[in-house]
């Protein structure tokens, strides 16, 4: 999807504390033999902080950021997440609807996964109209008795974050030159581990364990075409990125970085060798510190390389998502700016 008229105004990141592989090994949270082949540094920790306070911590440093913008001017709020946010039966958009931005901007949850963002992108470029403002946040809290933040995925920590992107269709610092998500529809299994669909699992106290699911999924793909699906997987991010590239007018030698998924470093050396790149050319060593923050992972990064000086104007980032579903997601930005907020005031 091209989206000439589509701009980045600011970014707002909340993100907790880390706590370090070092203290979590102390603590016999993270298995100790597992530290040396993953490198992964830490996960940032909220505690009791609920997620959609993360997300209204985020939104309020978006607009601290936006040069005078106001959440009275909004013509729309994604809110998009992967874990649970607070009361079954409550919508975490309406708090940031209390607090922040009123009741009459349209204001939508969205659960699309680890992509969840990028679906965000999607469904804005094409709700905004000339001199439409969209605001899109990504928040989750992943400390719960249902979740092992240390132990969830092999080679991953989870961490919490809340990350907020302001959209307009005039001005911005950066352009959104092109966005795509596609689904793979038969690897739709990939975490549901072979148990029931009913009752949901949160309501009979289930365990998120998505290295035993996924697990269980391979043996299930092992079982008959488990090859052709996996393949699928390649060949349609390689597609999907090619595409994104074509709709943006530029190449992938025109790239300045890359962010993946924060992950174990081999799963995205793997993928970044598909298109002849290296781990030094993506924000993993970042992510590797921080944890994967479900929805929120390349937005973070993003904002982490403007503060650290690592992109200048002119510069083209590539943006891509992997989640379950299997969701795939692709995102062309071009750099026009650097705001000079992060010359004084770095990452949130």
């Amino acid at each position: 999807m091209r989206t000439p008229d589509i701009y980045l105004r600011s970014i707002g990141v909340h993100l907790p504390p880390v706590v370090s592989i070092e203290t979590a090994v102390a603590e016999g949270s993270y298995p100790a033999d597992e530290r040396e082949y993953f490198r992964l540094g830490g996960a940032a920790v909220a505690g009791d902080v609920p997620a959609p306070e993360l997300a209204l911590r985020a939104a309020r440093h978006a607009f601290e950021r936006s040069g005078g913008m106001s959440p009275r001017d909004l013509d729309l709020m994604l809110y998009a997440d992967v874990w649970h946010q607070g009361p079954e039966g409550w919508q975490p958009q309406f708090y940031l609807q209390q607090y922040l931005v009123g009741g009459d901007v349209l204001a939508v949850e969205l659960r699309h996964g680890c992509c969840g963002l990028f679906s965000a992108l999607q469904l804005a470029a094409g709700y905004l109209r000339p001199g439409g403002t969209a605001l899109l946040v990504g928040a989750d809290n992943h400390g719960s008795p249902l979740v092992d933040r240390w132990r969830m995925m092999e080679g991953y920590v989870v961490g919490d974050a809340g990350c907020a992107l302001l959209l307009t269709t005039d001005t911005g610092f950066a352009q959104l030159r092109s966005v795509n998500v596609t689904v793979l529809p038969e690897a739709e299994a990939v975490n549901d581990g072979g148990v029931p669909m009913f009752p949901p699992d949160a309501t009979v106290g289930r365990p998120l364990d998505f290295a035993s699911r996924h697990s269980e999924f391979r043996k299930r793909l092992l079982a008959r075409d488990g090859a052709g699906v996996m393949l699928a997987i390649q060949s349609t991010l390689m597609g999907l990125v090619d595409r994104t590239l074509k709709e943006a007018g530029i190449t992938l030698d025109e790239v300045a970085r890359v962010a993946f998924p924060h992950g174990r470093w081999d799963n995205v050396e793997e993928r970044v060798s598909w298109f002849g790149l290296t781990l030094a050319d993506t924000t993993w060593e970042y992510g590797a510190g921080i944890g994967h923050l479900g929805v929120s992972d390349q937005f973070v990064a993003l904002d982490h390389l403007l503060a650290g000086g690592a992109l200048v104007p002119g510069d083209y980032v590539l943006l891509i998502g992997v989640g379950a579903g299997k969701t795939l997601a692709c995102a062309v930005l071009r750099i026009l700016d650097i705001p000079g907020h992060y010359a004084s005031d770095g990452p949130g």
